[in-house]
């Protein structure tokens, strides 16, 4: 049996960085909510993903936490995020339970509407 192997790594170039970026994103995007999480995206000439957590969550060690869970849950479902969009993934704090987190944001993924090549 031969498995098809996929790119599942999350290099540093996809990982969106700077405050003026998530500001700009949070001001101009589009957001989409769940019960547990919020996505934030905006059209952008790359794929990018942002990781944040709510400091309602008021433990540190716990924000640290649900960011791993984020970044894993994008790492191993990258493909399903159209392309040409910056992301914010915004965990509100609510379950730290991976599957959940995980089906919420596919079922959020596939709001997105696909962009068109020009």
């Amino acid at each position: 049996m031969v498995q098809k192997k996929i790119n599942a790594k999350l290099p540093k170039k996809e990982i969106l960085r700077g405050r003026g970026k998530f500001d700009y994103i949070f001001k101009e995007g589009k957001s989409i909510s769940g019960d547990h999480t919020i996505i934030v995206y905006i059209e952008s000439p790359e794929k990018k993903v942002g990781f944040v957590v709510s400091k309602k969550v008021k433990k540190a060690v716990q924000r640290n936490r649900f960011k791993r869970l984020l970044r894993e849950i994008y790492r191993l479902n990258k493909f399903l995020f159209p392309d040409k969009y910056n992301y914010v993934l915004l965990a509100k704090g609510t379950s730290d339970n991976f599957n959940i987190l995980k089906d919420e944001i596919v079922a959020l993924i596939k709001k997105i509407p696909k962009r068109d090549k020009p």
